[in-house]
């Protein structure tokens, strides 16, 4: 096995192992459909791109900093105006989720969004995966997720709505560059070495 599908092994199980928390810990439906949607997501676009390849630090890590110290004032917003409460009732029927619940949730996330950040400076691949998933959930999930919020609960400040839109700018460039961004010297092979084309005792 080539250790590129090693890692896309290891990855998958780490995905899918998150995916069996998320639907343990989720009230009512509210993570099978954010959390978990955007977990598959992000193993996909890591199995088509920072599997490979690593992303390039210099491009993705001041945007992805950028990205994951606004997620710490979007977390305020939410912690203060109640958000575990109101979005399992509100916008799921469920029940509310316990405020210590909420702040564990969070709190183990940031810790591994921040061995994301490491990732995509050591060029680690494994844990890209978590660098994908802020991507794709806390960035853009956010993002949209708001708006469906808002929507669904007839209130257009419902919490976390208005740190949500900075997300609008700093989530598709995030995404942008680590999809395209590829790190110094690390570029995927795409044809075969001069040496594997001539054939023995040509010259």
């Amino acid at each position: 096995m080539t250790e590129t599908r090693r890692n896309a092994v290891a990855a998958g199980v780490v995905a899918l192992a998150l995916i069996c928390l998320f639907a343990w810990l989720s009230p009512g439906l509210a993570l099978w459909l954010t959390f978990i949607p955007a977990m598959v997501l992000a193993y996909l676009a890591h199995l088509a791109t920072t599997n490979r390849r690593a992303p390039d630090p210099a491009a993705v890590l001041p945007i992805y900093l950028l990205a994951f110290a606004w997620q710490f004032v979007h977390f305020a917003e939410e912690f203060t105006a109640g958000f575990n409460r109101r979005w399992p009732t509100e916008v799921f029927g469920a029940d509310p989720m316990s405020l210590n619940m909420f702040v564990w949730i969070n709190m183990i996330s940031y810790a591994a969004f921040a061995v994301g950040g490491i990732a995509i400076y050591r060029g680690w691949r494994v844990p890209l995966l978590i660098t994908w998933f802020f991507a794709v959930m806390g960035a853009m999930g956010n993002a949209i997720g708001h708006l469906v919020y808002d929507a669904v609960s007839g209130d257009l400040g419902f919490p976390g709505f208005y740190t949500s839109l900075g997300y609008w700018v700093i989530g598709p460039i995030l995404i942008r560059r680590l999809w395209t961004s590829v790190r110094p010297g690390d570029e995927p092979s795409r044809e075969m070495s001069s040496a594997q084309l001539t054939p023995a005792g040509s010259v």
